[in-house]
């Protein structure tokens, strides 16, 4: 069997690929828990690939899974190429602009906090893209800029983000979520590298007990990706300490939280929104519907 992608149509016709082929032999396989993301237009599938010599993010024809472009993934601080796990989540997101943000882990290994990049709908990288300081394990997700009534940029759009701080990464164990700007900029205090620029932060509010030497150290937020809300300004997003909250982007604060297990065996899964209003999280191997009473 080679890995590769394959893909249905509404007649029952299938098509396929593999990555060897797709790629060039740069790799050879899917990574194991990337899902593929889509061009607003449909005519795009972009998707992660490793195994082979460079890890890359690649473009298909949506309909001939023909090869469009391809981008190896590298590490902004050290320039070598980032590093894909298969036990990490990150899949990739296209912006409404057709900007495609990506999560990697940095190489070498340091803080394990990794980047987000971000690179152009033909995974060109001109221009000012800035990457993300946390990408590791994670699937970013997209804010409407009005939503964050404090934001005084230019950006249409902002990107939600899980932005941990790991102890065993060096950190200092305040392990937080963050509202980033893809188009501005600030210096990341740890590594020094220019990233894309915090609008707000807030960090988890159950200190971890396993860390008393560290204080202020918080559970860490175990998500693959948020809900964004829009309707209310708010983001719904799980925490390791087994709690669901909504962050309120208005006042930035957690202004609801509900306990759905004991917390610390989490799952990296995403939440999301009903169009009924109801919310869909998982947690240790559970999924929970919450919504309002009868």
């Amino acid at each position: 069997l080679k890995s590769g992608l394959a893909r249905i149509d509404a007649s029952g016709n299938g098509r396929y690929v593999s990555m060897g082929s797709a790629t060039g032999r740069k790799a050879t396989k899917v990574v194991m828990n990337c899902a593929p993301a889509l061009s607003s237009d449909g005519a795009t599938v972009y998707f992660l690939a490793n195994g082979g010599t460079a890890p890359c993010l690649v473009a298909l024809n949506s309909a001939t899974l023909s090869t469009k472009s391809l981008a190896v993934l590298r590490d902004p601080r050290s320039g070598s190429p980032s590093s894909l796990p298969d036990d990490g989540t990150a899949s990739p997101t296209v912006g409404p602009d057709g900007r495609v943000y990506v999560g990697v882990l940095e190489s070498p290994r340091s803080t394990y906090k990794g980047w987000l990049l971000q690179f152009n709908a033909d995974l060109s990288r001109s221009g000012s893209l800035f990457p993300g300081a946390f990408g590791w394990d994670y699937t970013a997700s997209i804010v409407p800029s009005p939503n964050v009534p404090s934001y005084t940029g230019s950006s249409s759009y902002l990107l939600m983000s899980k932005y941990n701080n790991y102890i065993g990464g060096g950190g200092d164990g305040q392990n937080k979520i963050a509202i980033l700007d893809p188009n501005s900029s600030q210096i990341d205090a740890r590594t020094g590298v220019t990233v894309m620029k915090e609008v707000l932060t807030i960090a988890g509010p159950t200190p971890d007990g396993e860390h008393p030497e560290q204080p202020g150290a918080v559970r860490e937020w175990c998500i693959n990706t948020a809900a964004v809300d829009p309707f209310t300004h708010a983001v719904l997003a799980n925490s390791e300490d087994g709690r669901l909250y909504r962050w309120d982007l208005t006042t930035n604060t957690f202004t609801e939280s509900i306990t759905l297990t004991p917390g610390v065996g989490e799952a990296y899964t995403p939440t999301i929104v009903g169009a009924d209003g109801k919310v869909y999280a998982i947690n240790n191997a559970t999924l929970f519907a919450i919504g309002s009473a009868p």
